[in-house]
């Protein structure tokens, strides 16, 4: 799929976040680091109807070694894979770069460049993204459930908004 044909595809974003899960990859083939997301939104902002910035929101913890990149890199990939790489996305979200650099050696995906960013051989559908705006989350800011149950002992989200510059691939039915 095309940049150019990617806006008119129908994506059930809900599905592909939350019951799909994606693996966020921030860095460049010499030092890179991925992690897995349920959490994420696609829209447009910042320009008027039919010409707005097409984007990825993603919301990544402040004590993740892919926040930590994407802090100081300006591209990042959001990638969507078939069910049966489940249990490599599982380990991933499961082992921090932090403390296991090459984490992705223990599982059966394969990282390939793209467009000066870094995504895998075996996902249906990548999206490559320029970083626009960044944001870590204000926990008094935030409803009192959400604070009660997802940030007691703090480690905040990252907002990382992205605008879409590239596609690969189809959606996985």
């Amino acid at each position: 799929m095309s940049i150019d044909n990617f806006a008119s595809a129908k994506y059930d974003v809900f599905a592909m976040f939350n019951n799909r899960w994606a693996l966020c990859t921030a860095g460049t083939p010499a030092e890179y680091n991925t992690m897995t997301i349920g959490w994420g939104t696609m829209g447009t902002i910042w320009g008027p109807p039919n010409r707005g910035k097409q984007i990825i929101t993603v919301f990544l913890r402040e004590s993740r070694r892919t926040s930590d990149i994407l802090l100081e890199g300006e591209r990042f990939t959001v990638c969507f894979f078939p069910d049966e790489k489940r249990q490599d996305l599982g380990y991933l979200g499961m082992h921090s770069g932090h403390n296991e650099p090459d984490k992705i050696s223990k599982t059966t995906l394969t990282p390939k460049m793209l467009d000066n960013a870094v995504g895998f051989e075996e996902a249906t559908l990548t999206f490559v993204c320029k970083k626009l705006y960044t944001h870590l989350m204000g926990k008094e800011e935030l409803p009192e459930f959400v604070r009660d149950t997802l940030y007691r002992d703090g480690d905040l989200h990252y907002i990382f908004m992205g605008e879409i510059e590239d596609v690969f691939g189809t959606i996985d039915e």
